[in-house]
This record gives C-alpha cells, sequence and structure tokens, in this order.
C-alpha cells in the first residue's frame, strides 16, 4: 500500500548544501571525540566552491568548513590536487586515522593506503600491501579491506588497533584474497562482510569478540558485501550481488538468524547497495531503488519498523556513504545530483518530506509477506533455479506441482523451505507453482525467462 507520495522523483529534493560544499567525491566520515565536528575524507583538493585548498580532508561544524589540525591532509602540492580518495576515517584520543588510495601521503610512501596523524604529525600506519579500511563496532577499531601484508608481515582477514595492529585470535582466514569492507555489532556478535569464503560461508561470517568465528548458513554469492547493518531481529547485508547462492533480491538480503530471506518486495534494488546505518530507530540503506510500477531511481530508503520510505528524491548515480550529525544526514553526492556541482549534502531528518512511502506488513521477516494461501518465489522471474518460501509453521519437505499456462502439468517434485529447484528445463513463460500439506494448497505465479 502506497501511504503517501510527495513531491515529483525529480522536484524538491530537499538535500542542503554545506557551504559550497567539496570539489570532487567525499567517501568517509568520522565524528570528533565531543561530537561536535563533522571529519569529512574522500577526493576533494578544494572546498568552498574552489575558494580553499583542503587536500582530501575537512572539518565541517554544522556552518563553516575547518582545516584545523589536519596537517595539510595528503599534503599534496599539485595544482589540481590529487584525487585518490580517502577511503575511511577513525578517530582517537589524540589520533586520527585515515585510508587512502594514494602511491604516497606527505611524499611519503611508507604512508601509502594507510596513515594515521598523530602528535600533529602524519606517519605510517602498518604500511599495507592493499586496500585498507578502518572499520569500526562498539568502540573497538578493526583493520580491514583486501591485503595479504602488513608491517611486513603476512596478514590476512581482519586485525585490531591496540597501539598497534593484532590479528584476531583463532582469524578464519589464513591465505589467498580476502576482502573485508564492513563490520557490525548485533546480539552480541561482531559480522564482518566482504569477499571470501569461511566453511562455505561466503561474503559474511561471525565472531564472537573472543577467539570464536561461526559461518552465516552458506553465506551470500554475488560479487562482495559492501555493508552489514543490524536492526530488530534481522542483519540486512548489502553490496553487489546479482546471482548466486541466497541471492534473492538483487544486492540486499535479509539474515533471521537462521537462514537468508529476500529484501522487501515493494521496492525494487537497482543499484548496489553502498552503505547502512541505524539512527534514531529507524534503518537508512543507500543504494538504488525503484518502487514497483515506477521508474524513478531513488538513492536513499528509511524503514520504520512498520513503512519503507524514499528519501531525498532522484537519484543520478545511486546513494552514496552517509553518516549523521547534529540531527542531519549527510551523504556524499554525484556531481548531478543536488546541491548541484558540491558532492556532498544533508537532509534535515526533522523536516524531511518522503517522496514516497509504502506500508510493509506484517512486520516480521519470516511473514512480511506470506499467509497460508501464498508461496514466496525468488528469484522470480528467473531462468536456472527457483527457490520457494513455504507459508508460516509448514515443515519438512512438501510436494510441489507446476503448471503452464493451459493448466499442463509441467513439473512434480519435492521442496522444502529457502531451498531451489531446478526449472532450467521450462521454455519460457507464465507458470503456477503450487505446494500443499495437511489438506492446505498455497500457490504462487513464476516467470520463466
Amino acid at each position: 500500500m502506497i501511504l503517501s507520495l510527495g513531491h515529483s522523483a525529480r522536484g524538491l529534493a530537499q538535500w542542503q548544501s554545506l557551504n559550497g560544499g567539496v570539489s570532487h567525491s567525499a567517501r568517509s566520515f568520522a565524528l570528533s571525540l565531543d561530537s561536535t565536528r563533522l571529519l569529512v575524507g574522500g577526493s576533494f583538493p578544494y572546498l568552498n566552491n574552489g575558494s580553499v585548498r583542503a587536500n582530501n580532508l575537512a572539518w565541517w561544524d554544522g556552518a563553516s568548513w575547518s582545516l584545523d589540525g589536519l596537517d595539510n591532509g595528503s599534503g599534496d602540492t599539485t595544482t589540481y590536487g590529487n584525487s585518490s580518495p580517502v577511503f575511511s576515517l577513525a578517530v582517537r584520543p589524540d589520533t586520527i586515522f585515515a585510508s587512502n588510495f594514494n602511491t604516497e601521503w606527505h611524499l611519503d610512501s611508507n604512508m601509502a593506503l594507510a596513515a594515521m596523524l598523530a602528535g600533529g604529525n602524519w606517519q605510517t600506519c602498518g604500511s599495507p600491501e592493499g586496500i585498507f579500511f578502518f572499520l569500526e563496532a562498539n568502540g573497538r577499531l578493526f583493520g580491514g579491506g583486501q591485503m595479504s601484508f602488513l608491517n611486513g608481515a603476512e596478514a590476512y582477514g581482519v586485525q585490531e588497533w591496540r597501539g598497534g595492529w593484532q590479528q584476531l585470535p583463532n582469524m578464519p582466514f589464513t591465505s589467498g584474497v580476502v576482502q573485508v569492507w564492513d563490520v557490525e555489532y548485533w546480539h552480541g556478535q561482531y559480522y564482518f562482510g566482504g569477499a571470501f569464503n569461511y566453511q562455505g560461508s561466503q561474503k559474511v561470517v561471525a565472531f564472537d569478540g573472543v577467539d570464536q568465528w561461526s559461518p552465516l548458513g552458506d553465506g551470500l554469492g554475488g560479487s562482495w558485501v559492501q555493508s552489514v547493518c543490524g536492526y530488530g531481529d534481522s542483519l540486512y547485508a548489502g553490496g553487489y550481488m546479482l546471482n548466486g547462492t541466497n541471492i534473492f533480491t538483487r544486492h540486499l538480503q535479509i539474515w533471521d538468524g537462521s537462514g537468508w530471506l529476500p529484501f522487501f518486495d515493494e521496492f525494487n534494488v537497482t543499484g548496489k547497495i553502498t552503505d547502512m546505518k541505524v539512527y534514531d530507530g529507524d534503518l537508512y540503506i543507500a543504494g538504488g531503488f525503484a518502487l514497483n510500477a515506477d521508474t524513478s531511481q531513488y538513492g536513499l530508503l528509511r524503514y520504520d519498523g512498520h513503512q519503507l520510505c524514499a528519501l531525498g528524491g532522484y537519484t543520478f548515480n545511486g546513494g552514496q556513504p552517509f553518516t549523521f550529525f547534529n540531527g542531519d544526514l549527510y551523504m556524499g553526492k554525484g556531481a548531478a545530483d543536488p546541491p548541484y556541482g558540491e558532492h556532498i549534502g544533508y537532509l534535515d531528518l526533522a523536516t524531511v518530506q518522503p517522496d514516497t512511502c509504502v506500508l510493509v506488513t506484517p512486520n516480521t521477516v519470516r511473514e512480511r509477506s506470506t499467509d497460508n494461501n501464498t508461496l514466496r518465489l525468488f528469484p522470480n522471474p528467473t531462468h536456472e533455479e527457483v527457490t520457494i518460501q513455504l507459508p508460516p509453521h509448514w515443515t519438512g519437505a512438501v510436494p510441489v506441482i507446476i503448471t503452464d499456462a493451459l493448466g499442463r502439468v509441467v513439473l512434480r517434485t519435492a521442496a522444502t523451505d529457502r531451498k531451489p529447484i531446478d526449472v532450467s528445463t521450462l521454455p519460457q513463460g507464465l507458470y503456477r507453482v503450487c505446494a500443499v500439506q495437511h489438506g492446505t494448497t498455497a500457490c504462487g505465479e513464476l516467470q520463466v525467462l
């Protein structure tokens, strides 16, 4: 059910300017320890419509930009600056951590990829040989990214900062290319997402915070998980995921504690998920989204447990990394999105008007779109396999009958909840899929491509 429709997709987006913005992309954020300033990192050499040299780092206090205490950022001295971005930031007492994609930082190749500002000067921070990410959760600072060596020694997967980098106990990754892009603390465990495989769990793994690791089923297919976020009884995993194991919705899946489920049907996920965060009781998701039967693309969704709302209007490149400061949402923006040409903007969450909202009921993940007479089928359409989600409280294997548009039976098989069945031999067309248990029949429509 569509609850409200505000302005048109290309109408008033409500993004506000940060005093001229930045001259190139904003890719990362971190709050000062007293929460009075927002540290912004990216690939911008200038601020204030090109009038102030910044070198990839700057503070924003809610009214104006400042470069105080940043020791000239990347230290670049060229005319147009270095467009290699600062990917991630972390702020600790007397130390600022910045991951970058430069071949050098302050003309020093030892500070390439990861540097830290301590005692007023930039210093090396582990000398990784690959992209490095600073990942924070529950007061702990982890190091991820894509690397095999740190400080000249083999280092796979996840490290933790304790005055220096230390490998986590019983680290499950010991060789090969391991990518770790995000961490979330949820229900007493740390969840890491990226591109890896642990005991058959692809892209996601749980860590108890001490020394035990555990898989999340058989994980997720696709290319990579970029963001993981816990909200209520569900863990959301988003990234770039088109096809593969447990990919029921493009780019965005839900872990309910026992298995993987698709995202809500009311919005199509049209572009990769770049960031997810919980703020003031709501879940915010950045990526590419389109309301069913609507070609407008939105970059930001808000979910309050009852309805999904698109915020911020039409976006050309999809939603980008974001954060919260002074009750507002700050996001990196494309030059073609408002505020135009400024590469960053903010939404006043107290006054922002949603573009459109869709009611999602019931509110439990397991039952959210399934009643006793309906099967959920995903992916749908499909051309190889289809996974069947049985109605609530159905258990075990059930007989499944697939009929064509003329009512002819084309396939008889058995299925259990959320296990795929092969439909690759069926010709293109529309089919009816029905399952029976205890005298009750549940059906759904399937399109085979």
